[in-house]
Formats: C-alpha cells, structure tokens, sequence
C-alpha cells in the first residue's frame, strides 16, 4: 500500500468534504407547507401530571374558538415532557397528555378529522422546568 504524506491525508479530507457540501447543496428544498400558521396555545401541565387546570382548560377553549372563527384547516398537537424520569414514562406521559388536548378541543367543537397528534417525547434537555411540561396547540388554515 502506497502511503502519502501526512500533509497530504489531511488535506484531502476537507476537500471530499467540500464535495459532499457543494452536492447537498444542490438537493432540492423541500416544498413549503400549504398551510399558513394561524396561532399557537401553549398548555402548561404539572409536573408527572396530564390532567388539564382550570388554566390550561382556559388556553384549549381559546385555541378551540379561534380554530372554529377561522375555519383552521388543520390542528396539530404537539407534546413535551421534561427530563425528570425515565424516557419510556416521559413519552407516555405525552401521549396521555395529547390525548387530553384532543379530546378537549374535540369536546370544544374542534373537527377531529383536522387534528393531527405528535408527541415530542421527553425534551434533550436538563432543564425540568413548566416551559418543557406543555402540549402545543398550533392552527393552520
């Protein structure tokens, strides 16, 4: 096996590199939702908790009326947890609380056939703090 220079190694792995980039730079970009974001609700949960507070019920019922007066064509609901616990409960402890969104603004006059669940699972980061512990109510029409 013929061996080169050390100088010459390093310097050639920037440049496949710089191919690489230059080649992703020509992808296609990926089409922009049809969709426009009309507002976004953030409810708030306790920690460990997917029971909704006199609050939080306050935030689904808002979101719920907006989605009817605009005629929003899509509801997504996205879960978070903090990172207290293991990762398996966090992420069930998402489901369970996008579940309780859905059926609440189902409850306040949302079609369910426009809401779209995805839980986030628990967040990548260390802090435990109510900003993590929130479901995101996001209409688009």
């Amino acid at each position: 096996m013929r061996r080169f220079p050390v100088f010459f190694r390093l310097r050639t792995i920037p440049a496949a590199s710089a191919v690489l980039l230059f080649l992703a730079g020509c992808a296609p970009m990926p089409a922009a939702p049809s969709s426009v974001e009309d507002g976004r609700y953030l409810v708030y949960f306790d920690e460990f908790s997917a029971a909704l507070s006199p609050d939080a019920q306050n935030v689904v019922g808002t979101a719920a009326q907006r989605a009817r007066e605009v005629g929003a064509k899509s509801v997504l609901v996205q879960g978070r947890a903090s990172a207290t616990g293991s990762e398996a409960a966090n992420q069930k402890l998402t489901e369970t609380r996008i579940q309780v969104v859905y059926d609440a603004l189902q409850k306040d006059g949302v079609n369910p056939t426009i809401i779209q669940q995805q839980p986030l699972g628990q967040t990548t980061t260390t802090d435990t703090s109510v900003m993590d512990r929130r479901v995101d109510i996001v209409l688009f029409k």
